[in-house]
């Protein structure tokens, strides 16, 4: 331990007798923090003094008008960015902002197109459109700026939505309010119309049994029709029936006359026997001629047998058959006459039978009928007229209406009815669920909140409720654990390049574990005035916020002196490679350790090499010093760091020796190049 004391020792001396060594011995001490407080500074709050970010708007909105108000979004947006001093916001035409973006003037360019606002209205029509502001980024310029402008252009349509939303609301919620006044006057006609709908309900059955009876009536509308005719036709017969009704009267007027012919009738009837007596006397008048013809042919047959002179023989005989001639053909004529008479007597008698029958049992009935006839003739024809003219003049005239109405009603029992009926039946079942599930004055209740906080729910319906725990007032403060711990780095890596790690031993004095201890005091030493300097300026120069300071400079000085072991480890043990290793470590470090991203957004390989990078708990250990400490992490921090110091040992106890000559021969190689130290 003397020895490596007195390595030690010698270094100091001899950077104390060269004052150009301790000039460089203290820049290497300050310049780390230099690198360290100019980037702390510049990240101290970059949000902050975004107004030199030029952002071009274009307005071209023509506006609109709702309910005859005009308005103009884009003019009020320009008007909410004049005052808005987060960007840099230029007000120019759209080819302007087009060149100006794509020159690299402007970073970003908002457009607002013509029909900005007519699309915003149109919320209030059938088929609403949303409006688009047109946004463009250049995104070769920064990294940085096109997120900074995209959160820029998301705020103003989050403003402008907000206060859409607002406006809207304000709108709808007073239509609410005054809908729920309205609702609370009409609650008894809603009443009515509901009771209304029930009964509908009930008289359905009813209503489609006239349907049914519509579409019935329908059919038989030829049969009316066809009817309807004769009522007109019987209307042109009118004369016809007052001509028969004039009979009737006539009839009855001469009533007396017929009784009279009756009661003739009747008497004749009693006569009927006299006319068969007749018959029964020309019978015999016939039974005599017979006798008297045959008297005279026995007289002709006489006269031929007679005693006379021929000429009266002939005389007799011609005068007698004459006579015969005569009385045969009045025989005949008799004969004749008798046949006709008993023809007609026969059918006489008949008829008079069948008069007087009438006369002695029907007539009584007929003329009762008869002056029942006459006396409708008298009084009810004239109105059964009238009647039938009424009628004629209904069929000619209503008829066609009728049966245009009784088409319409039976097209709507079967197209319209049908429907009518699930629709009331379905609203009623509506109303019940509804009045089961909903209390109607609730409703009116609900809808007479106060618009004007209804609306203000709707802009803002969620607010945010931040709790800061291990709060750190700003974006510098955040990043001072990752810049101190990157500075401390580098510096580590300076003492590497600008020192010697090896000692002289000419004579072999010192083993080759003194000569490792020995010179890593020194660099150790340094490394402590290094995180020192840089701690204590970045709470007491730059004042940055830091919860525990003192443990904020003791970590730095553990940190800083873990550094110093693995960075003098490696170029002890590989000589300039080791130099390498150092800053292609850094170079890892840099993106695993999720000093400045999540290690969670980067890519696989950084997310496996994340838990063996020194970073990863050296900027996890000055965090908590920062923001509050929790000491299980810190001890888990320190314990991983001490891990990593200790390797470094290990690696320089076994390999530094077995690798001392071929490093050697390597590093006198690399120098007979005159270009590699």
């Amino acid at each position: 331990m003397g020895k490596v004391w007195r390595i030690y020792k010698t270094d100091w001396k001899s950077i104390f007798s060269v004052p150009t060594a301790a000039l460089l011995i203290g820049a290497l001490m300050v310049l780390p923090s230099a690198y360290a407080w100019v980037n702390i500074k510049a990240m101290w709050d970059p949000y902050s003094n975004t107004s030199g970010i030029k952002v071009a708007v274009a307005n071209e909105d023509d506006g609109a008008e709702v309910q005859g108000e005009k308005i103009n979004v884009g003019n009020d947006t320009v008007k909410n960015l004049k005052q808005n001093h987060k960007l840099g916001w230029v007000f120019v035409n759209r080819r302007k902002a087009l060149m100006g973006v794509e020159k690299g003037d402007y970073y970003a360019y908002l457009i607002i197109p013509k029909d900005f606002s007519k699309k915003l209205t149109s919320i209030l029509e059938l088929n609403p459109e949303k409006p688009k502001i047109l946004f463009g980024v250049n995104e070769k310029i920064n990294a940085v700026a096109p997120k900074i402008t995209s959160s820029g252009a998301s705020s103003i349509t989050a403003q402008i939505s907000q206060a859409f939303v607002k406006t809207v609301g304000d709108a709808i919620f007073s239509g609410f309010y005054k809908a729920g006044i309205e609702l609370e006057k009409a609650l008894p006609s809603i009443h009515n119309v509901e009771q209304q709908i029930f009964e509908l309900e009930k008289v359905l059955p009813q209503i489609e049994e006239m349907g049914k009876k519509a579409i019935e009536l329908e059919g038989k509308l030829p049969e009316i029709r066809e009817k309807g005719q004769k009522v007109i036709e019987l209307e042109q017969r009118i004369p016809e029936l007052q001509l028969a009704g004039n009979s009737i009267l006539k009839v009855e007027a001469n009533l007396p006359q017929i009784k009279k012919a009756g009661d003739r009738v009747l008497a004749l009837q009693g006569k009927i026997s006299d006319l068969q007596h007749v018959n029964a006397i020309i019978t015999d008048v016939i039974a005599n001629m017979t006798e008297i013809e045959t008297k005279i042919r026995q007289g002709i047959t006489a006269a031929g047998t007679a005693q006379t002179t021929e000429t009266d023989t002939a005389n007799n005989q011609e005068e007698l058959a004459r006579l015969n001639e005569e009385l045969v053909a009045i025989h005949i004529q008799v004969n004749q006459t008798r046949l006709a008479l008993q023809q007609r007597v026969g059918e006489g008698e008949k008829i008079i039978n069948t008069a007087a029958e009438f006369f002695a049992n029907d007539l009584p009935v007929v003329e009762q009928k008869l002056k029942k006839a006459a006396e409708f003739v008298r009084n009810d024809l004239p109105l059964l007229e009238e009647d039938i003219r009424k009628a004629a003049t209904l069929v000619q005239t209503k008829l066609p209406q009728l049966e245009q109405a009784v088409h319409k009603a039976a097209d709507l029992a079967r197209n319209d009815l049908p429907g009518f009926s699930a629709k009331i039946r379905s609203t009623a079942d509506k109303l019940r669920r509804f009045e089961s599930s909903v209390n109607i004055n609730d409703l009116i209740q609900l809808l007479k909140h106060d618009p004007q906080k209804e609306s203000s729910f709707l802009s803002s319906p969620v607010l945010l409720e931040t709790k800061r725990i291990f709060p750190i007032p700003n974006y510098g403060s955040a990043m001072t654990p990752f810049y101190t711990m990157l500075a401390l780095w580098v510096g580590a890596t300076f003492l590497i390049a600008s020192l010697r790690v090896d000692v002289e031993n000419p004579d072999n004095v010192y083993r080759g574990y003194q000569l490792y201890f020995g010179r890593l005091l020194t660099f150790l030493t340094i490394g402590i005035f290094q995180a020192v300097i840089v701690a204590i300026g970045d709470l007491f120069l730059i004042h940055t916020y830091a919860v525990d300071k003192l443990w904020f400079v003791l970590l730095s000085i553990f940190i800083s002196m873990v550094f110093v072991i693995i960075t003098f480890t490696l170029c002890s043990v590989f000589g300039n490679i080791g130099k390498g290793l150092a800053i292609l470590f850094l170079v890892l470090q840099i993106s695993s350790s999720g000093a400045t991203f999540p290690v969670s957004t980067t890519s696989a390989f950084f997310q496996t090499i994340y838990p063996f990078m020194p970073f990863t708990y050296a900027v996890s250990m000055l965090r908590e010093t920062v923001g509050g400490m929790v000491t299980e992490v810190v001890i888990k921090d320190v314990l991983s760091l001490l891990g990593f110091a200790a390797a470094s040992f290990l690696l320089a106890i076994f390999l530094k020796k077995p690798l001392s000559k071929r490093i050697q021969q390597t590093a006198e190689r690399a120098k007979s190049t005159k270009i590699i130290q």
